[in-house]
């Protein structure tokens, strides 16, 4: 007579299994100032190369401006191969709305903005 142990094996899986990629628009702000916009969102710039920013206050939402010539107090819009990003840590300073920690967000549409609320 044999009796049947059962055993509790842990496979060997050292390797992380990748996250199926987002494929929705989304838009990161980063701690270091950075507005980040993965390829789907960058649709939303329209190939604009400067951006105005704005901020409203009491709904803690940033408004991006898409502006297809340089005019005073525009940002430079970067493209990079999976996306865009605007260098803007003197408008979150400005605001004193600077991030500790990185904020992803869905954007929208509101009229001629793109904006993320933070």
């Amino acid at each position: 007579m044999s009796e049947e142990i059962n055993f509790a094996f842990t496979l060997f899986e050292p390797h992380r299994t990748r996250q199926p990629k987002n494929d929705q628009p989304a838009v990161e702000v980063r701690p270091n100032g950075r507005i980040v916009f993965n390829k789907q969102a960058t649709q939303l710039l329209e190939n604009n190369t400067f951006c105005m920013l704005g901020y409203d206050p009491e709904n803690r939402a940033l408004g991006i401006l898409p502006l297809s010539e340089l005019k005073p107090n525009t940002f430079h819009v970067r493209y990079a191969a999976k996306g865009a990003y605007i260098g803007a840590k003197k408008f979150f300073k400005h605001f004193d709305i600077l991030p500790g920690q990185l904020v992803e967000n869905t954007p929208f549409k509101s009229g001629q903005f793109i904006g993320i609320t933070l």
